[in-house]
């Protein structure tokens, strides 16, 4: 399966990230959201605004500058 971007993922739509793309400072912030490498998430809305996604029964929001840094694989 071709790995995605996070922002491609519909509403509803489970996926791992595989990738996170960016330097140390990036991956911290994210880290520090609870996103890594290997977390399973859920697409909540991607419409318009940013995208709103959960992970780890935590709701979390990200600019669509940094849901195209994130690669994933769509399925549990």
């Amino acid at each position: 399966m071709n790995p995605k971007f996070l922002y491609e993922l519909q509403p509803g739509d489970w996926a791992r990230i595989i990738k996170i793309e960016g330097g140390w400072g990036f991956r911290q912030r994210l880290y520090l959201r609870g996103l890594k490498e290997g977390d399973v998430i859920r697409m909540i809305s991607s419409m318009q605004g940013p995208v709103v996604i959960e992970v780890n029964r935590s709701i979390i929001a990200l600019g669509r500058g940094m849901a195209r840094k994130i690669r994933i694989i769509k399925g549990r």
